[in-house]
Parts: structure tokens; sequence; C-alpha cells
């Protein structure tokens, strides 16, 4: 075998091995599907305001940060469980996972992520 054969099997091939698995693959399949989850959801906002008919208990907390929902603060309901988060909660979970952290509900589909960015 040349030094150039030589040079290309063990230097040059596996090199190009890498290049395509981290480069060239992700781009097909899955890799599309999970860049568009790194896209900032935007779901509508409203201020907190706690409902009449709730118990005069513990008051209701963002199960992502655990803190309690104020009066006044920010929220955000997931469209397709109506659970409520602080608005900047849920959209920093959404970033990494396209699911209701308490329920596992998809937070925006596939089709109605282009409509909310």
């Amino acid at each position: 075998m040349s030094n150039g054969t030589i040079f290309f099997l063990f230097f040059f091939l596996p090199l190009m091995i890498v290049f395509a698995c981290t480069w060239i693959w992700p781009c097909y399949g899955n890799g599309l599907a999970e860049e568009g989850l790194r896209a900032p959801v935007v779901l509508p906002n409203f201020p907190y305001a706690r409902q009449p008919q709730q118990a005069a208990g513990e008051p209701p907390a963002c199960a992502i940060c655990l803190d309690e929902l104020r009066q006044g603060q920010l929220c955000s309901e997931v469209p397709a469980c109506r659970h409520v988060f602080h608005e900047a909660c849920i959209r920093a979970w959404a970033r990494k996972k396209n699911s209701c952290p308490l329920c596992r509900a998809r937070i925006v589909g596939a089709r109605d992520a282009h409509d909310m960015v």
C-alpha cells in the first residue's frame, strides 16, 4: 500500500464519516423537527386573575418554576390541555420540549408552530 492510500484510509475517510454524521445527516429526518422546536414559541398571554370558583386554599403554582401564580403576572395556557404557567417559563420550556410539563400534551403542533412564530 502506498502512503497516499494509508493516509486516505486512516485519516481522511474517518474524518469524512465524522463530518457526515455531525453536519449532513442531522438535516434529514428528526434533525429538522428538533430545529423547529428551538425556535421561539409564542403562546397567547394574559394577566393572571384568580377565578371566583377557585378554592380559597393554597394559590395555584407554575409547575415549571414552582412559584405561585400571582394576581396580574403574565401567564400562558397550553391550548391542548389548558394548563396555565408563567409566560416566560412555558416559553423557555417549549424551546426544549414540545409537551406540557404536567400531562405531556403537545404544546404546538408542527403546522401551528409556523402560524404562532
